[in-house]
């Protein structure tokens, strides 16, 4: 986020043998019959006090990779409007557009204020600018096709809602608890009162921390070169986050708040997600 200015099992196929049939003159007693017939299959029970663990299968994949599309789609077009917006404002002055796209695709204690609550989400769909839609849209494309078979779309929508909502939930009020403690509370919320965030970062942070607590042996590039264990990745970021959310620079114009919020989120989610399959 940024602050806003302008294993597989086969079975083998076996053939059935030519079955052979003897003519009989008359046909058998219906009690030779009934004993002729196989016995019908009856699964076969655990004893009591005997817990089983339950086999759980990967749904069909028909469609599912619909929601990253939709997800995508979203993100472009906001950033097409903000664009659009821009270089209205620029180009002739016109700022009615952009206007509205502060006050409606923001997150930010002003909006809060005024009534405007779904920009806790419409926040986590919108960049300004082409740099961080890119990085945000290429991490995306890199991490949410591996996680989606392992949770599924509707999981995957839940993620990403809830992390851009948490995001944004951490970075209004992270001014009101964390701060106060360590820089003292005036100089806080002077510094954060008033700044507006925006950004999908929190949701593709979310992302990258769930798929690494369900596969932490897998490995990530480091800057999409240098081989990282994703477990390590994971916590290297979220301590970086933390330092730069509790010590900012200030010419520092990343929400690091966010991204600890989309962190945390998304390792609660793997960890719920985990404890549900396990049970």
């Amino acid at each position: 986020m940024r602050w806003a200015g302008l294993s597989v099992r086969t079975a083998a196929c076996v053939r059935p043998a030519a079955r052979s049939t003897v003519p009989c003159a008359r046909p058998a007693p219906r009690i030779l019959q009934q004993l002729a017939r196989p016995a019908p299959h009856t699964p076969c029970l655990p004893a009591r006090g005997v817990r089983t663990r339950a086999t759980f299968q990967r749904a069909p994949r028909t469609s599912s990779s619909t929601i990253l599309v939709v997800l995508f789609g979203i993100n472009t077009a906001v950033f097409g409007v903000w664009w659009y917006a821009r270089d209205n404002a620029m180009r002739y002055g016109d700022l009615r557009l952009y206007r509205f796209m502060m006050r409606n695709f923001t997150s930010g204690e002003p909006n809060l204020r005024e009534g405007r609550w779904w920009t806790l989400l419409t926040a986590c769909f919108s960049h300004q600018d082409l740099p961080h839609f890119a990085f945000n849209m290429l991490t995306f494309a890199f991490t949410a096709p591996a996680l989606l078979p392992i949770i599924g779309a509707p999981q995957m929508l839940t993620l990403y809602v809830g992390a851009g909502l948490t995001a944004s939930l951490t970075s209004l009020a992270w001014p009101y608890i964390v701060d106060p403690i360590l820089h003292g509370e005036q100089k806080s919320l002077r510094r954060h009162r008033f700044n507006m965030s925006l950004g999908a970062s929190g949701s593709v942070y979310a992302i990258l921390s769930a798929f690494a607590a369900m596969r932490p042996d897998a490995l990530f590039l480091l800057f999409y070169v240098v081989p990282v264990p994703a477990r390590m990745c994971v916590a290297g970021i979220l301590a970086y986050e933390l330092y730069s959310a509790s010590f900012p620079r200030q010419d520092n114009h990343i929400d690091s708040v966010g991204h600890v919020g989309g962190l945390l989120a998304g390792l609660v989610f793997a960890r719920m997600r985990m404890r549900a399959l396990r049970y």
